[in-house]
């Protein structure tokens, strides 16, 4: 699978990491970056994530064959629908947005489900920026792809053959239960970082050590994007909060009685769960 012109709309980590990606494989001819701040798209230029730059969606999605939208959620489907009337034809649309609801609602209607798929590559990290991106992000990376009923099949096939070039491992859920799913594993985490850091005294930071840092990373990503992140799973992450709460007060419970046995089991299936994920993760 090869390409002969994709466009990436918003050229930040994961944009840029697509852009190093497709040239490191070849799985593209000319890739084109669009996006609002010329010193960002010099940046992407110099690191090979593309090779050419404009401001202007028209002019980035001509005749191309793939568009990516790596732009805040609530931008994706504007972005999207404006590509496609310059795009080719049969080109593939897609997003990296990490949740998944409201853009395939607001695809509904506006964007041919022929050519639309939405897609969340599970990949990155607390920095953003071109700076931060590496052409190989999405080796062994699970991108999750939320079809619905009026998706065409060729399109899903089409679309798995992307990410599976791209290096990435393939999985289908519908986007309430993508959104369900991202809500515990990744939306309650970052709420939890940065509760933990938020509630760390000032007078107590220089006894912080590696562990609180550890702990706290992710509480140092941007916080417009996880306010975007947040206000559009609202509900799902306020429910994985409230099932988290109630985990707590089982602690709260078995220290408050001095329940010490209790308080080895939980510490034993917290690790047993978390090293079940990282076996599966090298750098884990």
């Amino acid at each position: 699978m090869v390409f002969q012109r994709v466009c990436i709309i918003g050229v930040g980590l994961l944009g840029g990491s697509i852009g190093l990606g497709l040239h490191r494989k070849r799985l593209a001819k000319h890739v084109v970056g669009v996006g609002r701040t010329t010193s960002k798209l010099d940046a992407a230029i110099r690191r090979g994530a593309i090779d050419q730059a404009t401001d202007d969606i028209l002019i980035g999605a001509k005749d191309a064959d793939l568009v990516i939208a790596c732009v805040p959620i609530q931008s994706i489907v504007d972005s999207l629908e404006v590509a496609a009337k310059v795009a080719m034809p049969e080109a593939l649309l897609t997003d990296v947005g990490s949740t998944k609801q409201t853009i395939v609602q607001a695809a509904r209607g506006r964007l041919s489900d022929r050519q639309f798929l939405g897609s969340h590559p599970i990949a990155g990290g607390h920095h953003s920026g071109v700076e931060h991106a590496t052409g190989t992000l999405l080796d062994s990376a699970l991108v999750v792809m939320t079809p619905t009923d009026a998706t065409c099949p060729d399109l899903v096939t089409r679309m798995s053959q992307f990410w599976e070039s791209m290096g990435s491992k393939i999985t289908l859920l519908d986007a309430h239960a993508h959104d369900c799913a991202l809500a515990i594993s990744s939306h309650l985490p970052h709420i939890v970082a940065s509760a933990l850091s938020l509630a760390t005294p000032q007078e107590v930071l220089p006894f912080a050590g590696k562990g609180w840092l550890d702990s706290t990373r992710i509480a140092g990503s941007n916080p417009q994007l996880w306010r975007q992140i947040l206000e559009e799973n609202q509900v799902p992450a306020l429910h994985a909060l409230k099932k988290f709460a109630t985990i707590c007060e089982t602690w709260i419970e078995a220290l408050e009685g001095s329940d010490f046995e209790r308080i080895e089991e939980l510490l034993q299936s917290g690790k047993t769960t978390r090293e079940s994920v990282a076996s599966r993760h090298p750098t884990g």
